[in-house]
């Protein structure tokens, strides 16, 4: 049995970064790199990258690379480790040009989960690669030296930024790394941080109720909360000058507060949690409270409610629970009538209209009732 995988490559320079191209038989990419699988361990740590596999995406490429004459020019994109070593060829006056050095790539085989290749882009053509008819198909291949997981990450959003992955999968790789991000992402890393916290600091109002794509269905969490509903109100409050977490973020020192930011959060969430207790925990299909419009609506009351407010102040909890007990008389999150939004409780959906709507509703109560 072969202790590693030896092909013709080309070795490039990024500015320090190196980069090696080369073509593989298709039968060969899963015998020495492996599948990343994002999820957490028992401690709750982010382990892995990629998404599920999705079979229909596979089965699709799989069809196409079964019929005959086939063009597939697109390369899976790898992130090897420093047990991957390039020989220089010698003897050849083409082994070198100005951008780039021929020479032999040599990669250990391991076991499954001990490989020193991560796929960082092409997981759903790759599984389709090893069971298409054609397993001497040659395919192109680029990979670049990674032995930190974070440089990973942050290739792998980068790539990906443009295409339809699970928004949810970008925001939880991104508290991870610390690298520059065009402003779009740049905007969803100190939500996707906070959010980070709520679903898993067991104090908090959220925690266990977020839906994550690193978690599995397993019966410890039972989240009904869709992850972008967090992300959105948290992005509204920290970019909005009157929103109340606004002056948490990059104040005078550059820096964000978190504890200060998570103080309000836990304050507001748990009031709204206690005073709408037989609401709280529930499906989306029992409770609009936890629907993306109920999370939206009462999380724009968050500002009024705490905007301008001392976190630390330990009389805080009582009033928010106070004004927060003013609304529910108003509330129909799991059965009745919104009588005057003429919409009984569950043709609430999770429009735009239907968001600005119930906030304007819930805010104009609240003013009546100060």
């Amino acid at each position: 049995m072969k202790n590693s995988f030896t092909t013709r490559a080309l070795e490039t320079k990024q500015n320090s970064q190196t980069i090696y191209s080369f073509f593989i038989p298709a039968k060969d990419i899963l015998s020495f790199a492996d599948i990343s699988r994002i999820h957490r361990d028992e401690q709750g740590q982010l382990h892995g990258l990629q998404r599920k596999e999705v079979k229909k995406h596979i089965n699709d490429i799989l069809e196409y690379l079964n019929t005959d004459n086939i063009l597939f020019p697109n390369s899976i994109l790898l992130a090897i480790n420093d047990e991957v070593k390039f020989t220089k060829a010698r003897g050849s006056k083409l082994s070198s040009d100005k951008y780039s050095m021929s020479g032999i790539l040599s990669i250990p085989l391991k076991e499954e989960g001990f490989r020193p290749a991560w796929i960082v882009d092409g997981q759903q053509r790759a599984l389709a690669l090893n069971k298409c008819n054609k397993p001497d198909l040659p395919i192109p291949v680029i990979a670049f030296i990674a032995n930190n997981l974070e440089i990973q990450r942050e290739q792998f959003i980068r790539v990906n930024k443009t295409k339809p992955l699970p928004k949810g999968l970008i925001d939880e790789l991104l508290p991870t790394i610390n690298g520059m991000f065009p402003s779009d992402l740049d905007s969803r890393k100190i939500p996707s941080s906070i959010t980070e916290s709520l679903n898993f600091e067991p104090k908090s109002p959220f925690y266990g109720l977020i839906q994550k794509v690193s978690i599995e269905n397993d019966g410890t969490f039972k989240p009904v909360i869709a992850h972008n509903s967090i992300i959105t109100i948290l992005r509204n409050s920290i970019n909005n000058t009157a929103g109340c977490l606004f002056p948490y973020v990059n104040t005078n020192n550059g820096e964000t507060d978190y504890e200060s930011i998570l103080k309000i959060i836990y304050i507001y969430w748990n009031g709204v949690k206690k005073v709408f207790h037989e609401d709280w925990g529930k499906p989306t299909n029992q409770s609009r409270l936890m629907h993306g419009t109920g999370i939206f609506a009462i999380g724009a009351l968050m500002d009024t409610i705490m905007r301008n407010v001392n976190p630390h102040d330990k009389k805080i909890e009582i009033r928010v629970v106070k004004e927060l007990t003013k609304l529910k008389s108003y509330c129909r999150w799991s059965s009745g009538t919104w009588e005057e939004l003429g919409l009984e409780w569950k043709e609430i959906q999770n429009t735009p209209g239907h968001k600005r709507m119930l906030t304007a509703y819930l805010i104009r109560q609240f003013n009546k009732e100060i």
